[in-house]
């Protein structure tokens, strides 16, 4: 598979942390523009910097969001590794 998808949901504050095995592409999506992400359409969102196999945000508190790691080539989902910490 060439991407994978995490759902959260807004709560407590916090912070995710994703450890990659390369520099793939990490994206942050509302609901709204989940969707349209996997109907191919136009969407918008945050991009996540990855740096040294490592990507950290801070995790939205409101709502619905997705995760999206997108990899140039397939990868298996047991590679990523996804850390919540509260704040």
């Amino acid at each position: 598979m060439k991407n994978i998808q995490h759902k959260i949901r807004g709560s407590q504050p916090g912070f995710i942390g994703i450890e990659l095995p390369d520099s793939y592409h990490v994206l942050l999506l509302d609901e709204d523009n989940f969707n349209s992400y996997r109907r191919e359409g136009r969407y918008y969102g945050q991009t996540i910097e990855v740096k040294d196999s490592y990507a950290h945000f801070q995790k939205p508190v409101d709502g619905s969001w997705h995760v999206i790691v997108e990899g140039k080539e397939n990868f298996s989902p047991e590679s990523i590794h996804i850390i919540y910490k509260a704040a």
